[in-house]
């Protein structure tokens, strides 16, 4: 989490809460959609499984290379946005 905290952080578009929006979304992806928030999903002290892992690194990597590339805060909210409607279909 650190080099997503630098990433965000070294955005020439970065706001303060970017870093909290990615988090909530990078959350609700590893978890299917069980917690909406970090907070939520800390203060329950779940445990990944490795299978969760490795899809949080996977996001977070390429959020982490979106970043470096350029790509608009908004169209990485969108790309995660996007992940998780393809997760979850209503």
């Amino acid at each position: 989490m650190k080099r997503l905290d630098r990433a965000i952080s070294s955005s020439k578009q970065f706001k303060p809460y970017y870093y909290k929006i990615i988090l909530d979304l990078l959350v609700q992806l590893t978890t299917e959609g069980a917690y909406k928030s970090l907070k939520s999903f800390k203060n329950e002290r779940v445990i990944l499984t490795a299978e969760q892992k490795e899809i949080l690194k996977t996001y977070t990597d390429s959020v982490i290379l979106l970043l470096d590339i350029g790509i608009a805060f908004h169209e990485i909210k969108q790309f995660l946005t996007t992940k998780k409607a393809d997760q979850f279909p209503n």
